[in-house]
């Protein structure tokens, strides 16, 4: 089953293109709608092809949001816009792999291998997620390592968590939404490889 669904992720994959830029378009519009006072925004994603504004994630789904860390004068960098798949809870907020710490296609390849090894069946739809999605397996894929963060709900300047659909996984790894601050994204993919 897991076959099935990252089959169908790869289909999505290669549909990029002109329809891959207005998505990113639309989404980080959105994302930064979010972040400000009016309720209009949030009625809008409500309305769009997504799993909604939701002020705590679930895990194994992905979210767009926006983050300003507590420690930020200490980290080399940090993703402003962060892709991550949440994986635990911690006290104050959650563990996740910020898909942004790879390079777009590293990032795919990632998304394909933990699709695979976690067995997750049904469609690539609002309502999939990577169902056995564990510290033990996300670190027997080098790459995800450097990816792991802690995110503080307290440091989310979003009015919340945008849940990306299933069928958008593909794109929101491929295009270039990762907005690193203190450094470039060629620098922190550098060093993320660096790690494994």
């Amino acid at each position: 089953m897991a076959d099935n669904v990252a089959t169908n992720f790869l289909s999505s994959v290669k549909a990029k293109g002109r329809k891959a830029m207005n998505w990113l378009k639309g989404i980080i519009n959105r994302v930064r709608r979010g972040s400000k006072p009016p309720s209009d925004s949030r009625r809008e994603l409500m309305t769009d092809r997504n799993t909604g504004v939701i002020r705590l994630p679930s895990i194994g789904r992905m979210y767009l949001f926006m983050y300003d860390p507590k420690w930020e004068k200490k980290l080399p960098w940090y993703d402003v816009y962060p892709l991550v798949i949440p994986f635990d809870y911690a006290k104050g907020g959650f563990y996740g792999i910020n898909l942004h710490y790879l390079p777009p296609n590293a990032r795919t390849d990632l998304l394909l291998r933990l699709i695979k090894a976690q067995g997750g069946s049904g469609n690539l739809d609002a309502d999939f997620k990577l169902g056995r999605l564990t510290f033990n397996v996300i670190s027997n894929f080098k790459p995800a390592i450097p990816c792991i963060k802690r995110y503080l709900y307290g440091q989310v300047r979003s009015k919340g968590f945008y849940g990306i659909s299933g069928e958008d996984w593909a794109y929101a790894a491929a295009l270039p939404i990762q907005q690193f601050e203190k450094a470039s994204a060629s620098t922190v993919w550098k060093w993320s490889k660096s790690q494994y």
